[in-house]
């Protein structure tokens, strides 16, 4: 068992590390503190900070410009988008419509003609259907009249 001299030794041992250790961080501390102090006191150090902190306000500025410009963009898409799609049917009714009309006009002329040749093939076709009724004595008869010298 130990006795009370060897747990003040002990003891005075534990707290010499301790104050060991404790000037180690003080000196550390005034180290830092140093340099601390020199960095305060340095004046590009300062301008550096102050300019990046310009910087960072314009950069703020111009994302908040962006994002008021993405806003306008969006709100105006739609509107945009439907007058273009407005135009470009517009344009395909006139154009076919023009169409038309230009098939009618260039088609006009031939439409008496065509009702004459129909009424022409109506009548041939008529014809047609009577001879092909004809008796054999009957065809004799047009046959001589078709083949008369005063014809």
């Amino acid at each position: 068992m130990p006795n009370a001299l060897d747990v003040f030794r002990e003891q005075q041992k534990a707290a010499g590390l301790v104050y060991e250790r404790a000037r180690q961080v003080s000196e550390m501390l005034a180290a830092v503190r140093q340099q601390l102090d020199g960095l305060m006191r340095n004046d590009e150090l300062r301008e550096l900070l102050r300019s990046e902190q310009r910087w960072l306000a314009e950069a703020q500025r111009t994302v908040s410009e962006v994002r008021a410009w993405r806003e306008q963009e969006r709100a105006r898409f739609w509107p945009a988008m439907w007058r273009r799609w407005v135009v470009a049917v517009v344009f395909a009714l006139a154009a076919a419509w023009a169409a038309g009309a230009g098939y009618a006009w260039a088609t006009r002329p031939y439409a008496s003609e065509l009702a004459q040749i129909r009424s022409r093939v109506v009548f041939v076709v008529s014809v047609e259907r009577r001879i092909l009724a004809l008796t054999p004595a009957q065809r004799r008869q047009v046959v001589a009249i078709l083949e008369r010298p005063g014809r």
